[in-house]
Formats: C-alpha cells, structure tokens, sequence
C-alpha cells in the first residue's frame, strides 16, 4: 500500500535542519531581546481586534480592522520555520516503512494528542499572563514534539526486540 502522505526520508534532515537553528533564535535570542526589532520588518496584512465594547464611538469600527502596517516578522518567520521544520521531522518517510511501521505512527499520534491535551489543561490551569502566553506558543510546537518523541521511541523499541530475536 503506498503512503503519499509522508515526505521523502531526507526531509527528516530539512526539517532539523529548519527547527533547531530557528527553535534557539526564537527562545535564546526573543526572550532575551537579543535580536533588534527591525532585523525582519517588511509590510504585511494585520489583522487587530479594534473595539471590542460593541458600541459605535463616533465612527470608530468595532470588530476586526484589517490594514497594511510595516511590522516585525521574525518571531512569525521563526514559527512557521519552526513548525515545517517538524512537520517535515513527523511525516518523513522511514527507510523501512511498512504496515507495522504505519501502526506505530498512528498508536503514537492518538498517544500525542492526549498528552497535548492534558498539556494544555495543566498550562490553562497554572500559567496567568505572559507566562501563559509563552506556554502558548510552546504548546503550538509541542504535538509535533511529543509525537515525535513517541514515534521514534516506540520505533527503537521495536527495532531492538527484531535485533534480540536474530
């Protein structure tokens, strides 16, 4: 049975490749500010909440407003790298994919969405304010962490029982 939905294998590669390098410029050098505000600035769509009291203040709009603004873009450059870079990792195709191989990734999968979950209650639970907005976008990334984790150990788990049955 072909799998069209994996990459190639060398996309495991790229996908380290594009996470790590943005992972630490997004946690070491954002959260320390070492990185200058304007290193990525370029014109883009933004999207803001306005007004939210729902009344017409003197022609003011409430809801959405979109307009064209000149921002900082490298914490969004550094998620979407960060975020391809694991999906190319998650969905890379094993050298030796086969049917047991596909249970593996599917048992792991339905392994990391509850333990996202659970991930997610806990942080709802105990991080306020900016702590949790910071757990927030680790939650982002962390499915595809977990998944990952969980994949490749159950893969070296079942790659050891093969090698001690020869």
């Amino acid at each position: 049975m072909k799998k069209n939905y994996l990459f190639p294998h060398r996309f495991k590669w790229i996908g380290w490749c594009l996470f790590i390098p943005f992972a630490l410029l997004f946690f070491v050098g954002g959260s320390m500010e070492i990185i200058e505000d304007d290193l990525v600035s370029f014109p883009t769509l933004v999207i803001n909440a306005g007004q939210l009291d729902f009344k017409l203040n003197e022609g003011n709009p409430t809801g959405l407003v979109a307009s064209i603004q000149r921002e900082d873009m490298f914490n969004e450059i550094c998620i979407v790298a960060m975020s391809l870079g694991l999906l190319f990792v998650a969905f890379a195709r094993e050298n030796d994919e086969d049917e047991y191989v596909e249970h593996l990734r599917l048992y792991s999968f339905v392994w990391a969405i509850k333990a996202n979950t659970l991930l997610l209650i806990l942080g709802t639970w105990f991080f306020f304010g900016g702590l949790y907005l910071w757990f927030i976008l680790f939650w982002l990334i962390s499915l595809f962490l977990i998944y990952i984790a969980k994949f490749q150990w159950e893969l070296r788990q079942m790659r050891k029982e093969a090698s001690d049955e020869e």
